[in-house]
Formats: C-alpha cells, structure tokens, sequence
C-alpha cells in the first residue's frame, strides 16, 4: 500500500530558491521603512482634515 501524500517527508528548499527569496527579501523595504510610510500616510490624511475645515470656515 503506497504512503499517503501528507506522509512523505518534506524535501529541502533548493539553493536557488533559496537566492531567489534572499534577493526579493532584500528588494523588499524593511520595517522601519514600512512605519514610516505609515506615518506620513497618517499626516496627509490629518492635513486634509484640517484644510477642509478651514475651507469650511469653522475654527478649532
């Protein structure tokens, strides 16, 4: 009786894949980055809040 598939042992990455993911990890930006994008997303979507309530005439 052959093996179920859940039961054959997994094989090893290759050392191609495994450059493969090393190079696309490091085009990729990194946490940092990723915050501070974040961020200044953040204030944009606060300048924009403030600038229609000044169009809008009300004071804070």
């Amino acid at each position: 009786m052959t093996r179920h598939l859940i039961d054959h042992p997994r094989a090893a990455p290759s050392e191609r894949l495994m450059r493969f993911l090393r190079l696309e990890r490091a085009a990729m930006p990194g946490q940092p980055s990723k915050i501070l994008m974040l961020r200044l997303q953040r204030r944009r979507g606060d300048r924009l809040k403030a600038y229609a309530r000044i169009a809008r005439g009300v004071s804070a």
